[in-house]
Formats: structure tokens, sequence, C-alpha cells
């Protein structure tokens, strides 16, 4: 067989499946010793790789081999089989630490397709797809979809169903999340596809509820993320000031020092920060204008002038995305959203 083509064989496979290949075909103290050195994320994509290899031929071993520069004399082909691996990982890891690795990789991503087919469907699809469901089902399903989508979806949720107000419902059980089961998630997901492969038993993941609880009505229209606010705080006072204190409102920008500001400028988009500002309130103008050169605030403020009447969904819209950036300012540890004093 030419190099060229034996080179274009081996391309075909991806990294993860040729080291796969090579722990595959080391001596077993060897490869307890590779596995023992490798970080958490490597290993659980090993794991998950070695478990759906399949049968390999010998000329494609020999080609990763010669590939990697390894020279062994003979190669027998390979058959992965999930009791080899195990036997490795039992004397590599500790007890807990490899039923925890056993859970995750048997569970494999089959287990989130749900979640991801739904990410792509429209949400008026979706909300009448969960709206009979309890509304702590409907919180379980909305925490495994990004915030933004879940916000969209609550808004085509029935206010009221009976009794409850679904909507606020959903927020205060949202916000009240800290760990789902699989087997919970495993429940739910069967509910929605039931032909939907087996996520496992036992483990738990970890959530912040009230920090997607947050984020969702961050993403709410103002009118509506106020009305859920408002019902739930009749209810209950301090899961209502939770969940205000985690949000970050445009309004907020006032509170942040200058020194914030002028890390602002410097990443947000000219045109969204002018959108943004249009009609605001005079003080979170000025706290902008404050922070820029005298020319540049002029040049500022006549563009602001110059775009002449504009939509109100527009200017939510860059609001939103002038809020994203400052969120990821914080978490980039460059600003602080608490702001802090300044000297005088």
């Amino acid at each position: 067989m030419p190099e060229e083509e034996k080179l274009q064989r081996t391309e075909r496979i991806t990294g993860a499946q040729k080291a796969a290949i090579l722990i595959l075909t080391l001596p077993e103290d060897i490869a307890v010793n590779v596995i023992k050195n490798l970080k958490e994320h490597e290993l659980n994509k090993l794991a998950k790789t070695i478990l759906t290899l399949g049968t390999i031929k010998r000329d494609m071993v020999k080609l990763v081999l010669k590939e990697a520069r390894d020279e062994l004399a003979e190669i027998a082909p390979l058959k992965t089989a999930p009791n080899e691996l195990r036997r490795l990982l039992e004397k590599a890891l500790p007890p807990e630490k490899l039923q925890k690795l056993l859970e995750e990789t048997m569970m494999t991503e089959s287990g989130k397709v749900i979640f991801n087919e739904l990410q792509k469907l429209d949400p008026k699809f979706i909300a009448k797809l969960i709206e009979k469901e309890h509304p702590q089902i409907i919180a379980i399903i909305l925490s495994q979809l990004k915030p933004t989508k879940a916000a969209d979806v609550i808004q085509y949720l029935p206010k009221r169903l009976g009794v409850t107000n679904v909507q606020e419902e959903v927020i205060k059980r949202l916000a009240m999340l800290e760990k789902v089961s699989i087997k919970t998630l495993r429940i739910v997901t069967d509910a929605l596809e039931e032909e939907l492969a087996s996520l496992g038993a036992g483990k738990e993941e970890t959530l912040s509820g009230i920090d997607i609880a947050a984020e969702i009505v961050n993403n709410l229209p103002k009118e509506i993320a106020q009305d859920l606010l408002d019902e739930i705080r009749k209810e209950n006072p301090s899961l209502a000031d939770s969940i205000e204190e985690r949000m970050f409102k445009f309004e907020d920008i006032i509170k942040l020092d200058n020194r914030a500001i002028i890390e602002i400028l410097k990443a947000v988009d000219k045109n969204d920060l002018l959108l943004a500002l249009k009609g605001a309130p005079e003080d979170i103008l000025n706290k902008f204008l404050s922070n820029m050169s005298k020319r540049a605030a002029q040049m500022f403020l006549e563009d602001m002038e110059a775009l002449g009447p504009v939509k109100k969904s527009d200017v939510e819209k860059a609001r939103k995305k002038v809020i994203a950036i400052i969120k990821k300012l914080a978490e980039e540890g460059k600003i602080e959203l608490g702001g802090s004093e300044e000297l005088v």
C-alpha cells in the first residue's frame, strides 16, 4: 500500500481513537501507569472512546503505531470490551473514583439528546409540549436548556392553570433547584422521548437553580420579569430577593464605579451602546459620558441624536448585549458588579 494511501487511512480516525488503540496495545502494567497520569477530562474522553471503538483491524493498528513511532513486532486484532477497560481502571484508580467514572461513561451522551433536540425546537412548541407537566418537571426541563431559550419558553406557558400560576411556580422551583438525580432526569427524558438510552442512576448533577432562575428572568421582557418577581415576593419574599440579587439589570449600571465603566467602553460595540442608552435615565447616560473625553462625549451625543426614533425592542436587545458584556467582564475579573466606593 503506498505511503500516501496509508496516511489517508490513519487520518480517517480521531486523535482520541488513536490514543485508545495505543492504550489497548500496551502491556497491562504500562497501560495502568499511563492511565494513572491522565487528567480527569482526558480519562473521561479515553474511556468513552474505548467503549465505542469496536473492532480494530490489524493493519490499522500497525498504521497507528507507526504514526506514533512505536515499534511492536506483532499485534493481535483488538476487540474493545468494557470488562478489559474495567480491569485496567480497577488497578489504576481508587474504587470511589472508578465508580464515578463508570457511571459517567456508561451514561454516555445519549441521555442529553432530548435536551439538545429541545434546544433546536420552536419555544411555542416546547411550551405546548410541557405545559401540562407538573411545575417541578417543567423546572427540571428548563434547567437543562440555555437560559435564553428557557426564557422564550416560559413566555408561552399558560399564566394560570386552574389555581396555579404556572410561570411563577416554575421560576420558584427553578430557583430552589440544587441537585437533580440522574434517575429523575431519566424519568423526565423518558416522558419526552420514550426511546432515549438509559441515563443510569445514583449520580447527581449539581445545579445552581437560583442562578439559572435569575438568568432566565433576566432574559424575559422587563414587564413579565417584574410581574413574576412581584408574584413570587408575595409568597416568598426571601426567594424573590435572592433571585433579584443575582440578576443584573440595565439600571444597575449606575452602581458601577468609573473603572468598570471605562472597561465597558473598551469592550462594548459603540452602536449597541448608542441604542442601549437611547431613552436611558440621565444619570446612566452621564455615567458613560463622564468617562469619555470631551470631544468623544460630544460626538457620542451627536450620533445618538442622529439615530432618531428607534423601536423599543431594538433598545431592549441592545441593552441585553451590553449586560452580557458586563457579566463577561465580571466573570473575567476585570470589573466588580457591586462597584466600589470612590475615593475622595
